[in-house]
């Protein structure tokens, strides 16, 4: 009979255990999914060291399974409380009519039994469906393959699932039963009478705390975008400290004055339901503000974290292919080896050829490379001052850029730095190779080098404010395309190489030792190929040496950067960046979500009386329904406002970190963090409208 009864109420409240189900079947599918990573990725045609990097992600989602288990416990408990508190009348007629509470807890105990099975089958499915998307997902991601059509299962994720859930359910239980039963008849029979009791606020120190509010979040703001995330000081310390108090008090002071604001205008508070529905949220605005506050800045976290993991992954890909033009880069520093600029003998010789070095210790090079251009750079003389005669605290001294905080904390980070010197001539070997355009320099012309694009405007303007300098005795001026931008050596990053002055051969000193040596190769043949021959090659060669620098003899210390093994260390990074975020930022917006629209269920559930009153005195059922689409809509999007004018401005200055380090701006991964919110929030939103609307229809 119990087990009928279970059965019967969960048939006739299943929107009542809407947002219950949702959660569950939600953090299941997400759960399983990311749990079964290695069994998704045991079917991909992909090279140990990206097998590697799963692993890596593997690990790291274990840990914070964790973390995602203690929220989903969390609100699993805070959703049933809702189901409890509306059902107290309910439990308090079972009383009445002669069962004891033990019969009532076990009509619970079967309802949350019916619920979660279901709704762990259903998650489960979901999960399934899921992780099959990601696998292909994640082989694209890697530039891998799948022979043909797999189905993948992962019986450990399953079982790790159900374990946990399992768990959950258990604590439900507890609670719930527990509840129950400290309910005296009493109290239960009188639950839908007992009215929450609303404190109600000065209106003068309202407005004094929304408008400081205001101002403290402003200043906060102003804070963050002069100084960044990157300068010395306790700057983004005070920024974060201004907000978070200033988000507080104005959540805290709004319910304070909102509805004397609207009374202002008669029409618009006469105006329909308008009245009915701004008392209701100044109501529950007026006792939930420190829960609104929570929500924002976990929406704010899961906007900023969603947001920068895709532009961070995205941008790391575009870097690399603007990074990877030579099949490999050997990159050595010989004076800093030897411990002094102006060293002499084999390794600081200015006119040593590596390339021939490198034909004479490997035997098959001419097999394996194609081409292969040397390029020297220049820092200091013989003396130990900068060969330039210029740093680049001169040029940040004497231009007037307007850039960010990001890009002036970066240029005055490196101001002690000398200006490189480059020989023109061995620039335009370097475009020869790639096939790009060289640069013709007369006996008295230069250009700055720069690979990295977001610092392309400061050395277009110090040529521009700079037209002329002397180097070396010399007066050199700046040819109309000051700013060239080849790469100067492979790499994961936006660029190598950052105001190098290309000058003319004659300009820099015979004899001199060079402080960095570069030498870029093409393969003979394709790069994937080719790539595992070459770097052993490379191996066999200077292995013995590498990292050590101790004698000129054991010169050179080749650092050797190979494209094929950045593109595949850069795919795994960029798989782990991409779901750690998505991963992150699902379980935040479900909390918000669940947050929300619980409070606005319980909401419905104590206000059923208040909207058949409405009816009675001749409002229609349209109105109705759009004052509480107002209600809920307005509590949903309130605090998303707000932590959207948060995120935008952390994320401008995001972006300009993301723009330093890879080149690419976050635009586009704006647009797909704002489609994925638009839809998780969204479609809690509908739930809980829909449900809150079937609450009033019965």
């Amino acid at each position: 009979m119990y087990a009928r009864i279970a059965l019967g109420n969960v048939r006739k409240s299943f929107r009542d255990f809407a947002v219950f189900f949702l959660t569950l079947a939600f953090g299941v599918c997400v759960f399983y999914a990311f749990g079964s990573i290695t069994d998704q990725a045991a079917v991909i045609q992909m090279g140990e060291d990206q097998r590697r990097m799963v692993q890596a992600l593997a690990d790291i989602l274990s840990g914070l399974s964790v973390f995602v288990v203690v929220i989903l416990g969390f609100l699993v408990v805070y959703a049933n409380r809702f189901l409890i508190r509306r059902r107290k009348r309910e439990f308090g007629i079972y009383l009445t009519l002669g069962m004891d509470i033990r019969h009532v807890s076990w009509i619970i105990v079967i309802e949350t039994l019916v619920v979660g099975v279901v709704a762990l089958g259903v998650g489960l499915l979901l999960g399934l469906a899921l992780s099959q998307v990601m696998m292909y997902v994640t082989a694209g991601l890697f530039e891998a393959t799948i022979r043909g059509f797999v189905f993948a299962f992962s019986p450990a994720a399953a079982l790790s699932t159900v374990a946990c859930f399992a768990g959950i359910f258990l604590v439900t239980l507890v609670f719930n039963v527990s509840t129950v039963s400290r309910y005296k008849l009493i109290d239960l029979i009188n639950a839908d009478k007992v009215s929450e009791k609303v404190r109600l606020r000065s209106l003068p120190l309202s407005v004094v705390l929304f408008l400081a509010s205001l101002a403290l979040i402003g200043v906060a703001y102003k804070v963050l975008l002069e100084h960044g995330m990157m300068e010395e000081g306790p700057y983004f310390a005070i920024a974060t400290g201004l907000v978070t108090v200033g988000t507080l008090l104005f959540f805290f002071s709004i319910s304070g004055f909102a509805l004397r604001a609207l009374q202002a205008s008669p029409r618009a508070y006469l105006s329909g339901l308008n009245m009915f529905v701004m008392r209701q949220l100044n109501s529950r605005i007026n006792t939930a503000w420190l829960s609104i506050s929570l929500v924002c800045a976990m929406l704010f976290l899961a906007i900023c974290g969603v947001c920068t993991g895709f532009s961070v992954a995205t941008g790391m890909n575009e870097a690399l292919v603007a990074g990877t033009r030579y099949d490999m880069s050997l990159v050595s520093y010989p004076t800093g080896m030897l411990g002094e600029r102006n060293a002499q003998g084999p390794a600081a010789a200015d006119g040593y050829d590596a390339i021939a070095r490198l034909r004479a210790d490997i035997p098959e090079f001419d097999e394996l490379f194609r081409d292969a251009v040397q390029v020297n750079t220049y820092d200091y003389d013989a003396n130990g001052e900068p060969l330039s005669g210029y740093t680049v605290e001169w040029f940040v001294a004497n231009t007037d850029f307007d850039g960010s905080a990001t890009i002036n904390q970066m240029m005055l980070g490196s101001s002690e730095t000398a200006v490189t010197l480059v020989r023109v001539s061995e620039y335009n070997a370097l475009c020869a190779m790639v096939g790009e355009k060289g640069l013709e320099l007369g006996a008295d012309e230069c250009a700055w080098w720069n690979d990295m694009p977001s610092l392309d405007g400061f050395w277009q303007a110090a040529a521009e404010q700079n037209p002329e300098i002397t180097v070396q005795g010399r007066t050199l001026r700046f040819v109309d395309e000051a700013v060239v931008s080849v790469p100067f050596s492979d790499t994961g990053a936006s660029g190598t190489v950052s105001g190098a002055l290309i000058v003319p051969d004659d300009v820099i000193p015979e004899g001199l030792g060079p402080s960095t040596t570069v030498v870029n190769l093409m393969y003979n043949g394709d790069r994937a190929e080719m790539n595992e021959a070459a770097t052993s090659a490379i191996d066999e060669a200077y292995g013995d040496v590498m990292g050590q620098g101790e004698t000129i003899e054991a010169w050179p210390v080749w650092n050797p950067i190979n494209a094929q093994g950045l593109l595949d260390q850069s795919s795994g990074t960029t798989v782990i960046v991409t779901y750690l975020a998505i991963y992150i930022g699902v379980v935040l917006l479900v909390c918000c979500a669940t947050v929300l629209a619980l409070q606005q269920l319980s909401e419905a559930a104590d206000n059923v009386g208040r909207y058949r009153v409405l009816a009675e005195l001749g409002a229609e059922r349209r109105m109705i329904d759009h004052a509480l689409l107002a209600q809920v809509g307005v509590y949903f999007l309130f605090p998303l406002v707000v932590a959207v004018a948060h995120a935008a401005v952390a994320l401008s200055v995001v972006n300009d970190i993301v723009a330093l380090l890879t080149g690419f701006q976050i635009g586009t991964a704006l647009a797909g963090t704002v489609a994925f919110v638009v839809t998780l929030y969204g479609g809690y939103f509908l739930v809980t409208y829909l449900t809150s609307r079937g609450m009033l229809s019965r």
